[in-house]
């Protein structure tokens, strides 16, 4: 065989090479590598939360001066510096105790340890009483109380004294001093004996979106389905009927319905009888007939009149008030107001300047609609726009409100009832016994949650209250004793936290 001459020159040799680089480059861009796409979720990051506990309080004293302010914290010109004199004048420490005190509040005891009660000449007869509020701050909490009694000291004889004290080695005075203690659920420096005596009007959102999907309102059921918040909230507020109407206390509750402007009440257009308008009753069947009434504005029709419907939901309860009854209104709603002509902090402060409590429940993701505002609607006392600490204002994702409802709910009837729970009556010597070990508070202490650990303490101002006198009837036996005692609170996270340790038990 005949071998071709070779004849491919160099130029014919670098311009093959040429075009083997470009299909080669061509290959790499085109069809050779695989597939791939790149997407990230970028700057994850974790933050601990905070849990926090601060203190205030105020003491008053009747002894050689008569009735008088022995102390309190935060001072009132420090109340005055910064919260100004709001509406008619400067709250008292009790009207702002019972609004909440911000947790940046000046003034609050914050790990610093402080007497109460420092009198070195009580005699029979005297009498003191501290309300003690705690700030449970960010997060929900469970909280410990701890009363000990430190020294209890004769202090030598006086002739009186040795002619009556058969124990000249040990003090009377802690066995002389009556005490009591209590929930002081309205902050008042006063224990209130009376039965609890409330007319309530529930007052509920109908609007859009607490039904429909397209606004927002179906919701997951948590079993694989849906469900809508109306229809939720209906569940909630008939529950809370059945435990209102077996508490011992005497509590009346009502319905009431609203949407925008034109579903007020049982105001509402033709043709679309939705409205519900119950008075405050005693009769449960009549009660839950209401509650099963309950439907949603028509598909379509928009608006949130809250500032209106809080406005006419407390003419309303006034107009069907039993006498000596404490009004209040819970309201609960997922929206904004929209196409209203009342303002809503404006209707709320009217309220509650004839004496209605209001407590707001926002079935929303936390951060959404408007919880600043709903804040501020809620409570006792009239507030400025931004005051209000969380105290009355509840907050519930629609997902979780069915679960959190009972709670919720739970909590409302204990804060709503004007009978005030006793922790404890003895001497101040039987107080250091029932109490050097701590003991968890309950939040809501008529209903007995504290022993099952069911519910915690939500963020926002809560208050005890303890006094002390010396009977009249005590004589020289206690001449020249000195008795010493303490106060201490702690906070545990709620959280995972079912069955909390005592911080203060006894190893």
């Amino acid at each position: 065989m005949t071998k071709k001459p070779y004849k491919t020159t160099r130029r014919q040799v670098l311009a093959g090479m040429g075009a083997v680089g470009l299909a080669s480059a061509g290959a790499g861009l085109g069809t050779t590598a695989y597939f791939s796409d790149t997407e990230s979720f970028e700057g994850n990051s974790l933050q601990a939360g905070t849990l926090d506990l601060k203190l205030d309080y105020k003491a008053s004293y009747d002894g050689p001066n008569g009735p008088e302010l022995i102390g309190q914290a935060p001072t009132e010109q420090q109340l005055i510096d910064q919260y100004g004199e709001a509406m008619e004048g400067p709250m008292t420490w009790e009207e702002r105790a019972d609004v909440g005190f911000a947790c940046d509040t000046e003034g609050l005891i914050d790990g610093e340890a402080m007497p109460v009660f420092d009198l070195d000449d009580v005699k029979p007869g005297d009498y003191g009483e501290v309300t003690m509020s705690f700030h449970v701050c960010d997060n929900p909490a469970h909280v410990f109380f701890r009363g000990s009694v430190g020294e209890d000291v004769e202090n030598g004889l006086t002739e009186p004294e040795a002619e009556v004290d058969e124990t000249p080695d040990v003090g009377e005075l802690s066995e002389a001093v009556d005490v009591r203690m209590w929930y002081d659920e309205n902050c008042s420096n006063t224990y209130d004996e009376r039965t609890g005596l409330a007319d309530v009007l529930v007052v509920q959102d109908i609007s859009g979106s607490m039904e429909y999907a397209g606004n927002g309102g179906e919701i997951d059921d948590g079993q694989g389905g849906t469900t809508t918040k109306l229809a939720v909230a209906k569940d909630a507020v008939g529950a809370f009927g059945d435990t209102a109407f077996d508490d011992p206390a005497d509590v009346n509750v009502g319905l009431f319905t609203f949407g925008n402007e034109e579903y007020i009440g049982d105001d509402t257009p033709a043709g679309d009888d939705v409205g519900v308008e119950l008075a405050p009753t005693d009769d449960e069947s009549t009660f839950d007939t209401a509650v099963s009434n309950v439907q949603a504005a028509a598909e379509g029709v928009g608006g949130t009149a809250l500032g209106l419907a809080v406005q006419e939901a407390n003419d309303f309860l006034q107009a069907n008030l039993r006498t000596n009854a404490q009004p209040v209104l819970i309201v609960l709603t997922d929206g904004e107001q929209f196409d209203s002509s009342v303002d809503e902090l404006t209707a709320a402060n009217q309220a509650k300047s004839e004496g209605t409590r209001i407590v707001m429940i926002d079935i929303n993701d936390a951060g959404d609609g408007e919880p600043q505002l709903l804040r501020d609607m809620a409570g006792s006392s009239p507030t400025n726009a931004g005051d209000g600490d969380g105290t009355d204002y509840y907050q519930s994702a629609g997902s979780q409100f069915a679960t959190a409802a009972t709670d919720i709910f739970d909590s409302i009837l204990q804060t709503i009832v004007v009978a005030e729970a006793v922790l404890f009556e003895g001497t101040l010597a039987e107080f250091d016994d029932a109490f050097e070990d701590g003991l968890a508070l309950d939040p809501a202490p008529l209903l007995g949650q504290a022993t099952t650990n069911e519910i915690c303490f939500h963020p926002g101002t809560h208050c005890v209250a303890f006094e002390w006198w010396i009977d009249p009837e005590v004589g020289n036996e206690i001449q020249g004793d000195a008795v010493s005692f303490d106060f201490d609170f702690a906070a545990v996270q709620c959280r995972h936290n079912a069955e909390p340790t005592n911080p203060f038990a006894s190893a």
